[in-house]
Order: structure tokens, then C-alpha cells, then sequence
């Protein structure tokens, strides 16, 4: 690249930067408290004076989802506990920076690039994390994680940490995924029963009820909605997979090729289509990316059904402020999308969630290794879970019972963004029934959850892993990924005598724009693994 060039990109992303912290003190900082600033490296003959202290800055998920009476996400019970626990006793001021959970990785790849990151950041983006390493942007953990990560190592095990290590490096630290149900489809029972219909068990009854819903609402009630929610190209998945002709899909082809060419995912989108021109999903689909309106249209009555992450209106809270809203509402988990062949095919996640980085920038590297250490231990990650014992849960038998008042509802709704460490409520290494028991700790909804996962497992097909970086992945994610929500939207909307064109015109784009280059270098991964 000529030196203007590089000069002129290296201005631009300061400025863009600058405007950032001019803005919102660097995406959402917290102030408070003790000295700011990075320790520097101290010289073979300096010894650290005894009132110093460091700060470790963390990156922070803002999904802006806060309940009425919740305090700040940078201050309160969890955060405060954190600071007296790990970085009071070790002198360590713990500074969390919000970054908005619908923009990670484009916020991310700015800080970054203008080495003003977090000493703690994260992504769920495996091309992110990648680009980073190639870049040299990342620290070598292996040191340190064996030095001052004993517990962490025991928590995550040797599985999940290799998926973080690269030419035997620890690039990142792989949080442990406790669960590996991906999503579960949901629907009002209580408005299946007013239309006297059963709970699908097909595809065929599921659209049946999506129109009996829209049909009694209008007529009977005078409301307007749109049944079927959530939509996106995730979310979906369950209903597009039902689709596909799994007869002529190998396991290289699920590997290596982008779902819009699979066999029969054609078949999905013009059903999604038809969905959409007869008035079954919200025609504003499009500007709910994170599912926030999503949720406020479930818990107002303008939703019937939907297809959220599994138990996630249970550990977010809005499953609990629906039934609040409306006592007679009654969600049920449902598996009704049915292939050919009687199967209820799904994705299901692999044993990893976020990959947590410490860039190279950074001075703190070994608290922050600390800190994650510190997350293993029992106590903390039960604390960071489940909040305060005897006021948002209590101890039954090893278990940690989630208690079903306003100080739980206000204090766990993000939980999750506390123990990056794990995704999921985690209580035994040896034993998964326990595990899940904890995920369904809210009485109230233990049979809501449990079902939910048998059912986010049923017949689910975990996509293969190869353990390589691919440069045109890196080289084209971004571009592909805008891609996949342009073409979700002109698919979904297109007319349906244009369907099938505009269908056969914008993946033929995608496959130009880089879809190709990286769907022959998967196949190539996947053959020379194999």
C-alpha cells in the first residue's frame, strides 16, 4: 500500500476515534475513583510504590435492554462486587467500557486499529479474531495463562483453550458454552386454544396458526399484528434447515458452502416470502437486527410466536414481564419444522461462545489474566451468575435457585456480560444435569426452559469445526456479512412473481463479492484436514 495511503487511513481512523471519546468518553466509559492509566514496566532497579494502582479496562456489552429500577451497567451489585473482590485486595481499579452489543465488531476493529482498545475485549466473530492475529494485534497468553490461570485452565478445560491457540500461541481465551441449544421455537398457547387449534407439530401447522392468529386478532379484538417474530437470518435458522434436502448435503458441503446455495434453501425464503406479503411478520423486520422491539412486542400482545435463542425470555427477563403483563399468557416451547423426512433438523452451537482477547497494546496483560482466573473460581463465577444469596437466590442442594422478585429481575437480566468466561449458568464440571437444572433454576419456568432445550437438541447438526485460518474468510467477512443482510431483506420483500430472479441475481453477487473465493478455500481446509 503507497504511504499516503496508509497515512491518510491511519487520519481517518483517529478521527473517527477522537469523535468517539469526545462523544461518549470512549464508547461508554465509567468514571470513578482511583488513578487512571496503564501501569508502565517497571526497570530492573525500580520496585512499585505501595499506592499504586492499575487500571484494567474491560470491554462491556450495551444492549440497551436495562428493566425500570435497574441501576448503571458500569455500577452496581455485580460491578461493585467485582471491585472489592478482585481489584481492591490486588490494587487494580476495573473500568468497564461500554460498546454497543449491535456494532461490536465494527467498534472493535476501530479501537484496535487506533491501539486504544480495552485491555479486555471480546467478539463471537472467528474471522475478527483471526484478522487480528494475522495482523499482530494480539498477546501471546501461554505464558501467563500457565503462570496465573490455574483455575481458569480447570474451568474451560484443554478443549476450549485450543481453540483459542494458534501455531501453539494463546491468541484468545474461548469462553465455555454450558449449553449447546441454539434456538427454540415459542408460541401463545392461550391463543391457540381461543382459535381451537393444537400445538404444531409441522410446518403446515404452524402457518395455519400464524393466519388463525392474525385472523382472531383483527376481527375479534381489533388489533393488528404480525404473528411470527424475530426475524432474521439466524433466528430462522430451524425453518430454513426443514427446507433443505439433506440427502444431497455431506459434511464438506455444511462446512464449506454459504447456505444460500444449499439444496431446497431456495424452498425457505419463497415460503418466508409468502409469509411476509400475507401481513404474518412485521414489515419492519429489517430495523430490529438485536431483537429489541422484538421483545416489547411479545410482552405487549403483538406477537405469537417467534424463534429467540433457547431460554433466552427466560435469563432476559421478558418471558417474566409478558406473564406480568397479561396473567392468562401462556408461551410454549414448540418443534414443528419438519423436513421430507419426518426430521426436525437445527443448528446447534459448538462448545465455545466469545473469544477474549487482550490486545498487544496493552500493559495489562497479566491482570488480566488474573481477572479471568479470579472469574473461575466458584464463588465468583456463582456470584456473577446469580447475584446476592438470600435476596436474588439461595442454595438447594449445590444448586443455586433463582428467586422470583423484582431485585432478581433488575440485577441478572445481563448477567452474561459479566461471566465472559461462560455461556451459561455453570455449577459442576462433571456433571451436565446439574448444569442444566441451573439454567432452569426459576421455578416458575423450569418446565419452560427444560423443554426448550430438549427441543433446541432435537435433531440438531453441530457444523464442522477446521482449525485454520482462511485469508480470504478474513479478507471478505465484512463484505459478505453486509451481503447476507442485504439479500435476507430484498428476498423477504421482493415481489413474489420476481422472486425467483431477484433470488438468482443477489446470490449470484454474493458469490462474486467473495463467496466463492472462500467457499473453494473451505473445501480445500476441509480435504486437507480430512
Amino acid at each position: 500500500m503507497p504511504l499516503l495511503r496508509s497515512l491518510t487511513s491511519i487520519m481517518v481512523v483517529t478521527a473517527i476515534l477522537s469523535f468517539m471519546m469526545g462523544c461518549n468518553g470512549l464508547a461508554g466509559s465509567n468514571k470513578s475513583g482511583h488513578a487512571e492509566g496503564a501501569s508502565r514496566s517497571l526497570g530492573a532497579d525500580e520496585s512499585a510504590p505501595t499506592d499504586r494502582w492499575t487500571t484494567l479496562r474491560i470491554e462491556l456489552f450495551e444492549r440497551n435492554n436495562k428493566p425500570v429500577g435497574a441501576n448503571s451497567i458500569t455500577d452496581n451489585y455485580i460491578t461493585q462486587y467485582i471491585q472489592k473482590h478482585f481489584g481492591d485486595p490486588a490494587r487494580i481499579k476495573v473500568e468497564f467500557i461500554t460498546i454497543p452489543r449491535a456494532e461490536e465488531v465494527g467498534r472493535l476493529q476501530v479501537l484496535m486499529a487506533a491501539n486504544q482498545a480495552p485491555d479486555i475485549v471480546f467478539t463471537y466473530d472467528l474471522p475478527t479474531v483471526y484478522n487480528f492475529v494475522t495482523q499482530g494485534k494480539l498477546t501471546d497468553l501461554s505464558p501467563l495463562l500457565d503462570q496465573y490461570g490455574q483455575d481458569l485452565k480447570t474451568v474451560l478445560g484443554e478443549e476450549i483453550l485450543s481453540y483459542g491457540r494458534i501455531n501453539g500461541m494463546q491468541f484468545a481465551i474461548p469462553a465455555k458454552r454450558v449449553l449447546t441449544a441454539r434456538s427454540t421455537t415459542l408460541i401463545r398457547e392461550d391463543w391457540l386454544k381461543e382459535a381451537e387449534l393444537p400445538l404444531p407439530e409441522t410446518t403446515e401447522q404452524f402457518y395455519q396458526a400464524l393466519k388463525a392468529f392474525k385472523k382472531i386478532r383483527l376481527e375479534k379484538y381489533g388489533e393488528t399484528i404480525y404473528p411470527y417474530g424475530h426475524i432474521d437470518y439466524y433466528h430462522i435458522a430451524p425453518l430454513q434447515y426443514s427446507f433443505w434436502d439433506w440427502g444431497r448435503i455431506t459434511e464438506e458441503d455444511l462446512y464449506a458452502d454459504p447456505g444460500w446455495i444449499m439444496p431446497g434453501n431456495k424452498e425457505a425464503f419463497k415460503f418466508l416470502n409468502q409469509l411476509y406479503h400475507e401481513g404474518l411478520i412485521d414489515p419492519d423486520f429489517h430495523l430490529d437486527r438485536y431483537a429489541q422491539q422484538f421483545q416489547k412486542d411479545l410482552v405487549n400482545g403483538r406477537v405469537g410466536a417467534a424463534t429467540p435463542n433457547t431460554i433466552e425470555p427466560v435469563y432476559m427477563g421478558y418471558l417474566a414481564e409478558l406473564q406480568k403483563n397479561d396473567p392468562n399468557a401462556i408461551l410454549t416451547p414448540i418443534d414443528p419444522f419438519t423436513n421430507a423426512n419426518g426430521k426436525k433438523t437445527k443448528p446447534i452451537l459448538e462448545k465455545t461462545g466469545m473469544y477474549i482477547m487482550v490486545p498487544k497494546t496493552s500493559r495489562n496483560a497479566e491482570a488480566a489474566i488474573k481477572y479471568l482466573n479470579w472469574m473461575a473460581q466458584p464463588e465468583n463465577y456463582i456470584t456473577l451468575q446469580n447475584g446476592i444469596e438470600g435476596v436474588t437466590y439461595e442454595m438447594e442442594n449445590g444448586l443455586p435457585v433463582t428467586l422470583e422478585n423484582d431485585d432478581a429481575n433488575t440485577l441478572l437480566f445481563n448477567y452474561f456480560d459479566y461471566c465472559i468466561i461462560l455461556n451459561g449458568k455453570y455449577v459442576s464440571s462433571t456433571d451436565e444435569q446439574l448444569n442444566l437444572k441451573a439454567n432452569a433454576s426459576i421455578p416458575s419456568f423450569e418446565d419452560f426452559a427444560l423443554q426448550s432445550v430438549e427441543y433446541g437438541m432435537n435433531d440438531g447438526i453441530a457444523t464442522p469445526r477446521i482449525p485454520t485460518i482462511l485469508p480470504s474468510e478474513i479478507k471478505y467477512s465484512a463484505i459478505l456479512n453486509d451481503k447476507n443482510d442485504e439479500i435476507f431483506v430484498k428476498v423477504l420483500t421482493a415481489k413474489p412473481e420476481e422472486f425467483d430472479s431477484v433470488y438468482d441475481q443477489e446470490v449470484a453477487e454474493y458469490m462474486m463479492m467473495g463467496g466463492r473465493q472462500v467457499q473453494e478455500e473451505k473445501h480445500r481446509a476441509y480435504q486437507d484436514h480430512k
